[in-house]
């Protein structure tokens, strides 16, 4: 099956290219309320009475999955089941892709988006926390040592398991940079297993986020069942953190199969810590006034413009301005220990010194 020990690993460009190369387009991040090519195939008397029933099954469905994006695993029997008639009362727009007829048959992926104040409303009164998508895609790059000093994506098995994931159940929009990009770099193993560097900034920018994910995994294969050790290392607006996942490999499970749970696996907690960070809902509103040492006009708007995105903020107000310092009054749906980390995920520093908040956008 190979050496015995080998790591895997897949990513990027070299610095050079990065820093040279004009930002690429990066893949498209699902409208947080929009849940993307439901499939259904449905038959009935008549294809336009299949066409109507399909229509109020993908509806039904998206808005399940739409639900168990936005919560926490352990509120999942606590979601509401609504019928037809007031999920369709939810429904903002609807679109048709791959649709096929025959007399009796109809079939089609169905693209449901949903009314955001409506989703809101709903979970609320049934008491649920939620969370919404941030507002940048999260870039992963996973990162393979064949015991080559190159990195590859062509013929890498936990990129291929990274880029055959169905992340439409994940509330992050979790996305890798193209293939070609990779194959081209001149980065070696090394280098990226090093840690930071200029190549996390430049590839931020070069696909248009502040997020990237280095996923290290290391598949040990000591004569029994092989071992999967994924160490994550995540660097974005809340600075660099990692941690550590160990899999092993079950009866009957194929190599590619443990990689691929691995990645679905790396995906879930990613979100997860996401959702813990950015719930709303989980207590009582709580009022809180919060300085801006106010450095310029444009620094204030684009304050204002961030607070705007925090689902976790029932209204943010500017309560009086001055030459060198504004002062917002903010109502809080979440606990003040978890206000700073889920405030950073949005670009926002809000932090509390000597018993009073302090707010401005972050860099």
């Amino acid at each position: 099956m190979g050496p015995k020990s080998f790591a895997v690993a897949a990513i990027l460009l070299c610095v050079s290219g990065f820093l040279g190369g004009g930002p690429v387009q990066a893949a498209d991040y699902f409208n947080p309320f929009e849940v993307k090519e439901v499939p259904v195939d449905i038959t009935a008397d008549t294809a336009a009475n299949a066409r109507t029933i399909a229509i109020g099954e993908a509806q039904s469905r998206a808005l399940d999955l739409l639900l168990r994006r936005m919560t926490l695993k352990g509120d999942r029997d606590r979601l509401p089941r609504l019928d037809g008639n007031s999920v369709s009362r939810l429904v903002q727009s609807i679109q048709f892709a791959d649709e096929r007829y025959s007399s009796t048959r109809y079939i089609a992926k169905v693209t449901v988006a949903f009314n955001p104040g409506g989703i809101r409303s709903l979970l609320g009164r049934y008491n649920i926390p939620f969370a919404e998508a941030p507002a940048h895609p999260v870039l992963v790059l996973p990162v393979l040592d064949s015991g080559s000093s190159r990195i590859a994506a062509e013929s890498n098995p936990w990129w291929a398991a990274w880029s055959r994931q169905d992340w439409q159940e994940n509330l992050l929009a979790l996305t890798l940079p193209q293939a070609s990009d990779v194959d081209a770099s001149g980065l070696s193993a090394a280098e990226v297993m090093q840690g930071g560097g200029p190549w996390i900034e430049a590839l931020g920018r070069r696909y248009g986020t502040s997020e990237v994910v280095v996923p290290l995994a290391t598949l040990r294969t000591d004569g029994g069942a092989a071992r999967l050790i994924v160490r994550t290392h995540q660097y974005g607006i809340a600075g660099e953190r990692s941690s550590t996942r160990e899999l092993n490999q079950l009866p009957g499970e194929t190599i590619d199969n443990l990689l691929m749970r691995g990645a679905r696996e790396i995906g879930n907690d990613l979100t997860q810590e996401w959702k813990r960070n950015a719930m709303v809902g989980q207590g009582a509103q709580t009022d809180i006034l919060a300085v801006m040492d106010l450095a310029s006009l444009q620094q204030l708007i684009t304050l204002q413009d961030r607070l705007k995105r925090v689902p976790m903020l029932k209204n943010a107000t500017l309560a009086s301005l001055a030459s060198h310092r504004a002062l917002f009054r903010m109502t809080v749906t979440v606990p003040p220990e978890q206000l700073t980390p889920a405030m950073i995920q949005y670009g926002i520093d809000l932090v509390q010194r000597d018993g009073d908040w302090y707010v401005s956008p972050r860099r």
